[in-house]
């Protein structure tokens, strides 16, 4: 009886409330954003491999993040599932409590959450057969009370972490390796919520890995932009210049990016530091991006290229309403004027997942971890040009990202809400594009002519301001519209070894006075693990050899981390057809 009077009492509050709360505008704006989230959170659930994880039953959250990005779609580099399997090294059943990533040693490995050091292990030839199994391993337990739980890393090369050092998610920890009991190059990764054991980490990070991977292929293109300097001294190890994801705003909202950031300099033992801002504003486009100009003067249809398709380019306008110049254009550009059309595919379209049509596979470049490296991928394949050019105007009508593209009369205007909705990811796309236009006056193929209604007069040149679709910035929102805001920092690791003291007299006698004098010659040689047969650079690492040997005098390791913290944020978008989008990108200028 009581259970059904609460009840009535219930209905009754929400019957009167609805009304009011659907009339208060806050209602709306709180619905759209839950909307846009839930929205984004398919789109990337769309693009998990359903024979890694199911998509249904995994875990996103800003909070959680994969434990490398140098090496995307972490479903195809898992070389050990999580569960039963048979022993790589004994060739006995057992159970595998982690998941095992191929990575080539030296990989960044970063902390998928907030939380505290627990355990940095550097075995030895006295460790228990578990302890050396393992390798060198870092352990991290959540600050995060919600998530309750540690992750372990191991078989690492190297360790930058110390037992009760505070660590942010996407920090780097260390280097992957091949230490302990481990048949190649990998990271052994566990997921242990508090008193229970291991648990399959894969639904926990592999959507979010799917965001990570589209923000950090843009961010690499920017990382060997940021000038970045050695620091003066006399140090014996310098990791490289690495980057990693210091923040995701996916929930919350992304803080403002200053293009002038600060950078840390901090001693990894004692956690002293001080900091400093880049040097000088540098706020010219680098010399890997110029600047296109457009210029001021018409020019005349002269060029092969454009001669034999502006025909069908005009066809195909009157048939999707893309203007004539900008197909042209565009195909003018990412073929190279036909000269590097794949299989009649004049604007490089990869066959992405859902396309069903004909494809043929060819060299490309693409960027990974920094470094461009040539690849073979999959394209959309043709009969003909003029069909490459009906399905370009179809996948623009198709993306709802482009909506404000094709609502703009003006081409060039045109031109800048295609850059702004992510076309490409080239700095100088839009300004690339409207100098085609304009050397070779394409907007007079327009069924426009190229002129403006209003006035009567020729189109004028809209300059690119950047930022999202519609004509925001998106340079800060996360957690609203479907966005999700990462931040990428840059950090580099250096210090001196532990050094084994040696000390010896020397005497030396004056031959005119006679006299003897005895002075004390002290040298210094670096102290060598005898397991891993390498200088030492941690202190946990090097407390455990001089524990297990007779060393003499010997002198503590220094390592200092310098660290940008905010060097890049990109922001993605979800737009249609199960994909995500770059929507803004800034990076730091000066020199760090």
């Amino acid at each position: 009886m009581k259970q059904r009077l609460k009840g009535e009492v219930k209905r009754r509050i929400l019957k009167k409330a609805m009304p009011l709360l659907i009339k208060n505008p806050i209602f709306w704006i709180i619905l759209a954003v839950l909307l846009g989230v839930l929205a984004f959170f398919m789109i990337i659930a769309t693009l998990v491999s359903s024979t890694t994880v199911v998509a249904s039953s995994a875990f996103i959250t800003e909070r959680v993040v994969p434990p490398q990005i140098y090496y995307r779609d972490l479903d195809r580099i898992i070389t050990s599932e999580f569960g039963e399997r048979t022993d790589p090294v004994f060739g006995t059943k057992a159970f595998h409590k982690g998941i095992d990533f191929g990575l080539p040693v030296g990989t960044p490995i970063i902390s998928s959450f907030d939380g505290i050091v627990t355990t940095v292990s550097y075995p030895s030839r006295n460790s228990s057969e578990s302890n050396y199994n393992a390798g060198i391993y870092v352990a991290i337990k959540s600050s995060d009370s919600e998530l309750a739980t540690t992750t372990r890393y191991l078989h690492l090369s190297e360790a930058f972490v110390e037992p009760g050092q505070a660590v942010r998610r996407g920090e780097i920890i260390g280097l992957s390796g091949n230490t302990g009991k481990s048949t190649g190059p990998h990271l052994h990764y566990e997921w242990i919520p508090d008193g229970e054991e291991p648990v399959d980490p894969t639904p926990f990070i592999m959507l979010m890995s799917k965001a990570t991977d589209t923000a950090s292929k843009e961010a690499f293109k920017l990382f060997n932009k940021v000038k970045w300097t050695k620091e003066s001294g006399d140090y014996d190890f310098f990791s490289d210049k690495m980057m990693y994801l210091s923040g995701v705003y996916m929930e919350s909202p992304a803080p403002p990016f200053s293009d002038i950031g600060t950078v840390t300099i901090r001693n990894v033992h004692s956690g002293t530091s001080d900091s400093r801002t880049g040097e000088g504003t540098d706020t010219e486009t680098p010399e890997e991006a110029p600047v296109v100009t457009v210029p001021p003067n018409l020019g005349s249809l002269t060029h092969p290229f454009f001669m034999q398709y502006a025909a069908a380019a005009q066809a195909e306008e009157r048939r999707s309403g893309v203007p004539a110049s900008i197909t042209l254009a565009q195909a003018a550009l990412e073929s190279g004027y036909g000269n590097r059309s794949i299989c009649n595919n004049v604007f490089g379209i990869k066959a992405q997942k859902g396309y069903t049509g004909p494809t043929c596979s060819a060299q490309t470049k693409e960027e990974y971890g920094g470094k461009i490296v040539t690849i073979i991928a999959t394209f959309r394949a043709y009969s003909s040009v003029e069909q490459s050019f009906a399905d370009h105007s179809a996948f623009l009508l198709r993306n709802s990202r482009y909506r404000f593209a094709l609502a703009q009369d003006n081409p060039y205007a045109f031109a800048n809400e295609l850059q702004r909705a992510g076309y490409a990811t080239d700095s100088q796309y839009a300004n690339k594009l409207k100098s085609i236009m304009r050397s070779q006056n394409l907007t007079s193929l327009d069924a426009n002519g190229g002129i403006d209604p209003a006035t009567g007069q020729p189109f004028n040149d809209v300059a690119f301001a950047g930022g999202g679709s519609g004509g925001g910035s998106g340079g800060g929102v996360g957690g609203g519209d479907g966005n999700v805001t990462l931040v990428f920092g840059i950090q580099q690791y250096f210090g001196s070894y532990a050094k084994q003291v040696h000390r010896s007299t020397s005497t030396v006698t004056d031959p005119e006075t006679g006299k003897t004098e005895t002075t004390e010659v002290v040298t210094r040689t670096d102290l060598i693990d005898p397991t891993f047969n390498k200088p030492i650079i941690n202190s946990v690492n090097y407390n455990n050899v001089v524990n297990y040997g007779s060393y003499g005098e010997t002198e503590y390791p220094d390592l200092y981390v310098k660290d940008l913290p905010a060097a890049i944020i990109v922001t993605l978008s979800s737009g249609t057809d199960e994909d995500l989008f770059v929507s803004h990108v800034q990076y730091v200028r000066g020199t760090y």
